[in-house]
């Protein structure tokens, strides 16, 4: 059984990875649908780290990962020097405080409790628990304390997980469990739109492995030969199917995507928010998905659900600029202004 969150409506971050301290104390404002924009290095990918962390906690994200470590190795292990990076530099520990719309809040201290392991200790209305993740030299964890059972209702999307083999079906399977026919039938129909006969998903026996495959009037595919732009397309729609009243965290969606698939992921995105009441934080770099994301919450009248903001960072102080849905519609369409720099 997943955990229901109430809607996180501010966050601070202090000494976590790159930021040292925020410009304002904290990012405020949150709606159903936040976009972050800014130049590389500017903390957005460290924002949705905090917040994906401070929305797991002790417990797995909705695909079984260890939030903690899942953050730890996700940019690249290269030794044990990593835990060290996560706390900014100089500073004994980092601290995260998500505050949410019911006037509840959460914190976070992650510190280096040995030279292999990570202590992480939670701290609610209700109770404080610690955490420690211990690591092998090859990045490999040895050790675990104070992680529980069961699965939050949040989930982290990078390049990492859409790239790997085996998470179309490991998607589909979720999407089943927790959409039901009706997301599997919303997925097909969004597929039906890039593929001429496309009927249904199917897993099917290839060799001695069970495959999803897309099944055609006439023949099949296996949905690794799709193309990775369209497999990815499928991955995310089907992760933002198979949550609800969640959360989701999304890095740059927009890579490997054509203009048309990304449009289509654009509209799933406004979507999930909408049908399936998930509140949903993105990175992006690309004008023509804050064009989409745009036009798709106007479409959908959830223009006064989404809200973007211009990080900036400059030696651990992060700023940044908010913009309401008519503020970010006026800039882009009237002024032409780029939102990321």
């Amino acid at each position: 059984m997943v955990q229901e969150y109430t809607r996180v409506s501010s966050i601070s971050i202090r000494g976590f990875r790159g930021i040292k301290s925020i410009e304002k104390n904290l990012i405020e404002g949150f709606k159903g649908i936040n976009i972050f924009v800014g130049r590389n290095n500017s903390g957005k990918s460290t924002i949705i780290e905090a917040i994906y962390l401070a929305t797991t906690l002790e417990k797995h994200d909705i695909l079984d990962r260890i939030p903690l470590e899942y953050v730890i190795k996700r940019r690249g292990w290269y030794g044990i020097s990593v835990l060290q990076d996560i706390v900014y530099k100089k500073m004994d520990k980092a601290s995260i405080t998500a505050h949410y719309i019911d006037g509840s809040k959460i914190s976070l201290e992650i510190a280096l409790y040995k030279k292999d392991t990570i202590e992480y200790r939670i701290f609610s209305q209700r109770a404080t628990s610690t955490l420690r993740l211990s690591f092998k030299s090859k990045g490999r964890t040895s050790g675990l304390i104070g992680v529980k059972e069961g699965r939050s209702n949040t989930v982290f999307i990078d390049w990492n997980l859409v790239s790997r083999f085996g998470l179309p079906e490991k998607v589909y399977s979720l999407l089943l469990e927790y959409g039901g026919k009706d997301a599997e039938e919303y997925l097909a129909k969004v597929f039906k739109t890039l593929y001429k006969g496309f009927e249904e998903f199917k897993t099917l026996k290839k060799g001695d492995q069970w495959v999803l495959s897309a099944i055609f009037t006439k023949y099949s595919i296996p949905i690794y030969l799709l193309g990775d732009g369209l497999r990815y397309t499928f991955s995310y729609i089907a992760l933002l199917g198979s949550i609800e009243n969640g959360v989701v965290v999304a890095e740059e969606p927009e890579l490997h995507q054509h203009i048309g698939s990304l449009e289509l992921l654009s509209e799933a995105i406004v979507k999930s928010f909408i049908e399936r009441k998930n509140q949903l934080f993105i990175t992006t770099h690309s004008l023509e998905f804050i064009d989409l994301m745009l036009e798709k919450a106007k479409k959908y009248g959830a223009g006064q659900e989404l809200t973007v903001y211009r990080v900036y960072l400059k030696e651990g102080l992060l700023g940044y600029r908010r913009y309401s849905f008519k503020d970010a519609l006026e800039l882009r369409k009237e002024l032409e202004l780029d939102l990321r720099f």
